[in-house]
């Protein structure tokens, strides 16, 4: 083979490598994405015109109607919907502009198609931009649960839908407990998590379809807690990593979920592939005093923003700190709206993004042991403790015992305290004040934020607590959303918090993954759960039985009292071991006969 040939067939070759290892949506809905007939649960006649059938639940699919006998002039009216009104018929006025509700009218004219689909408009705002696209064989899809068709003429009208998501095996996980509400909790975030798979990635809901940082991270840890279909984070992570946000802590929440990828399926390949640009997304770039990072001024440059891959998102040129979602003075909720960041004050040094800095550097550690860069996990290990020096120096104070939210502002928020709590940032004399602080407080966040409130009571032994947030019945608690009528977890707590919620939003599905991996207290100790933790934290839970798929085979745990004395079985796939921790009541270990 001369030159010539060799360099054309390596290019070739190289050109087929690339083709075939680049991440391609098509691959995506190739791979996994089910499209399921079905049939309606529930029919009732509300007038002598007018029919309500109920799916059974909330799905992304799209309306059949099979028509028989219509003639030319005969008219049909369609209505769609998620959300229910006081008389048991579909909200013709739902709040706000995102819970979807829709309306149609059709007129049958001569050589139409017996066999109608709707929505038959296309909704602008989640099909184009950013948004990711459905396959064009799936024609237009909304979430929708309801149907009510009306007509008065001789003919009849037969309604089915399809359904879209991705594989998903619903026997994989179970959850029921002696708390009727937890239960109920437990069962729309796992429903939530299989129906907002619909792209095949992680997505905001029907309102964007877009993938974004914090959505996926959720959404990461609840899916592994009720199914092992990994390459749907997998899919989120190769799309994010090339198509960032515009949230500073979102960039630096990625070595969360890649590493979360590595412990629950022991594999290390996107840790091989993006280790590089990990090192970048630390943003020790933007790092100024005792190496704590900061983005006010000019220090954003292009050649860091092109490293990051990052293109104006939204309107925002640069990266722009967030703390929770929404923020004061959001347009939509009006001026005097304070959001939902308890109130926190943004300085030039933010203690939020300094505390996932912190946490970002430790898992660079990690990840540099794996890949045995030595030289880098000893500089990210020093790194990691001058962070943590610089973050008590400045954010911690003193007088109050709690962590200021910047370094020119004596205000502490919740946020800036349950953060820290949550990524090891304070010592035991630290947390004297900062944990009855955060108890007091509640849940005075959003749904985003709830995730890491959780994590850092259950990671400070407070389960009681914990639990009580979990169950509440408050508006600002999950089953507030069952008591509207979701059909899937909110983007908010309520529309007074957030005016244009969606309703179907798997950022609001933290419960699956806190109860499965925080009260039932099971998660890998080891990669691809070689080890496993057992470290339940029930609180005041009577009773509990929950199924977790690993990679190896189902993990059965039950909690039981009886006569007032708690005890925990858990029963072990062959080929994983365990590390148990302590606890007050006996927890026994077996593994599952072949």
């Amino acid at each position: 083979m001369n030159r010539i040939a060799f360099v054309r067939f390596f290019a070739i070759w190289v050109f087929f490598v690339i083709s075939c290892n680049a991440f391609s949506q098509e691959k995506v809905y190739q791979k996994g994405l089910l499209a399921v007939h079905e049939q309606p649960k529930a029919e009732r006649k509300y007038a002598s015109t007018g029919s309500h059938y109920d799916f059974g639940k909330t799905y992304f699919g799209r309306l059949k109607l099979v028509t028989t006998s219509m003639k030319n002039g005969d008219m049909i009216k369609v209505f769609m919907g998620e959300k229910l009104d006081a008389t048991g018929k579909i909200d013709r006025n739902p709040p706000g502009v995102n819970i979807r509700f829709f309306q149609f009218t059709y007129t049958k004219n001569q050589g139409d198609n017996d066999t109608l689909y709707f929505p038959n408009v296309p909704n602008k705002k989640n099909t184009s931009g950013n948004a990711i696209l459905l396959p064009a064989w799936m024609g237009l899809v909304t979430p929708f649960r309801y149907v009510e068709i009306e007509h008065a003429g001789a003919f009849t009208v037969i309604p089915t839908r399809d359904i879209f998501h991705y594989r998903f095996n619903d026997n994989a996980a179970s959850f029921v407990s002696s708390d009727t509400v937890l239960n109920q909790i437990w069962d729309l975030c796992k429903h939530s998590i299989k129906a907002t798979t619909v792209t095949g990635l992680y997505i905001d809901g029907d309102r964007e379809r877009i993938p974004y940082e914090a959505d996926a991270l959720i959404n990461q840890l609840s899916h592994y807690a009720v199914d092992t279909v990994y390459e749907v984070a997998r899919n989120t992570i190769d799309h994010l990593m090339m198509h960032p946000t515009w949230p500073t802590e979102w960039h630096l929440q990625m070595h969360q979920v890649i590493w979360n990828d590595y412990m629950y399926t022991g594999n290390t390949a996107l840790i091989r592939k993006y280790y590089d640009l990990l090192k970048t997304k630390t943003l020790m770039s933007l790092a100024k005093k005792g190496n704590l990072i900061t983005t006010v001024g000019s220090n954003q440059s292009k050649p860091l923003l092109d490293s990051l891959h990052y293109v104006t998102f939204d309107q925002k040129g640069v990266l722009r700190d967030i703390t929770d979602w929404p923020q004061r003075g959001n347009n939509l909720a009006g001026p005097d709206y304070k959001g939902e960041a308890d109130e926190f004050v943004f300085c030039a040094y933010n203690s939020i993004v300094n505390a996932y800095h912190y946490k970002s550097l430790l898992l660079m550690e990690q990840f540099a042991s794996i890949l045995q860069k030595k030289a880098d996990q000893v500089f990210f290990k020093q790194r990691a403790a001058q962070v943590k020096q610089s973050f008590s120096d400045m954010f911690f104070d003193i007088k109050t015992g709690l962590v200021r939210d910047g370094d020119t502002t004596d205000h502490a928020s919740f946020h800036a305290n349950f953060f820290a709590l949550d990524f090891g940032l304070l010592d035991e004399s630290q947390k004297a004040k900062v944990i009855p602080f955060v108890i007091k407080k509640e849940m005075a966040c959003s749904v985003y934020g709830s995730q890491f409130l959780m994590d850092a009571l259950y990671e400070n032994g407070l389960e009681k607590e914990a639990l009580a947030l979990l169950n509440s019945r408050k508006e600002r608690g999950w089953y507030h959303m069952i008591e509207v009528g979701a059909g899937m977890t909110m983007e908010a707590w309520d529309g007074k918090f957030k005016p244009n919620l969606d309703w179907n939003h798997a950022w609001g599905a933290a419960p699956a993954n806190i109860i499965a991996f925080r009260l039932m207290g099971l998660r890998p100790s080891k990669p691809g759960f070689k080890e496993i933790l057992i470290d339940p934290q029930p609180g005041d839970l009577q009773s509990a039985t929950y199924v977790l798929p690993t990679p190896l085979g189902p993990v059965k745990e039950t909690i039981s009292t009886v006569n007032g004395k708690r005890s925990v079985e858990v029963i072990l796939p062959e080929g994983m071991t365990y590390k148990l921790v302590k606890k007050d009541f006996p927890i026994t270990v077996k593994t599952a006969k072949q």
